[in-house]
């Protein structure tokens, strides 16, 4: 069984939900339907992103800092919070009101 099972089956679905807004588009549909599953196809694929850096977090970087690697992995985890701050996923603690 692979850890990114769950991030697959979002992104599957995700796919489903791209079809589905391009044959929205196609047919000329209500903009606002249109809209609203492309957010829904969004927050899939933010969720499996999430599960998926989760998964490094708890597998990939324990085991360098076990390795004594640790340096390596912080500049890597670092590169990704930068990554998640500019895509607007994570905020930082002062802005948007937090």
């Amino acid at each position: 069984m692979s850890k990114h099972n769950s991030a697959l089956k979002s992104v599957k679905i995700a796919n489903g939900q791209i079809q589905s807004v391009i044959k929205m588009i196609e047919d000329d549909r209500y903009c606002v339907d249109i809209s609203n599953q492309i957010q829904a196809t969004i927050a899939l694929l933010k969720k499996a992103q999430s599960e998926i850096l989760s998964n490094h977090l708890n597998s990939c970087v324990i085991e360098s800092i076990e390795n004594q690697n640790a340096t390596e992995k912080l500049e890597e985890i670092n590169k990704i919070i930068k990554v998640l701050l500019k895509w607007g996923i994570i905020y930082e603690k002062n802005s948007k009101g937090k």
